[in-house]
């Protein structure tokens, strides 16, 4: 599989805030399915609502 850079813009208080944003985004793309990540992202696109529900279970 090719391998991609992809730049994002990512708001924060932070430096560190960021930091830990980048680096959990590329865990999660590293150990996740893309079709489960892209399914994801596609829920919480449509209803950002969805993670503070989800939080409440995990």
């Amino acid at each position: 599989m090719k391998k991609f850079k992809v730049s994002i813009t990512i708001e924060a208080e932070s430096p560190e805030t960021v930091q830990k944003v980048g680096n959990l985004i590329q865990n999660a793309v590293n150990k996740v399915e893309q079709r489960d990540i892209i399914r994801l992202l596609e829920k919480v696109a449509k209803n950002p609502q969805i993670v503070k529900t989800a939080l409440k279970f995990i």
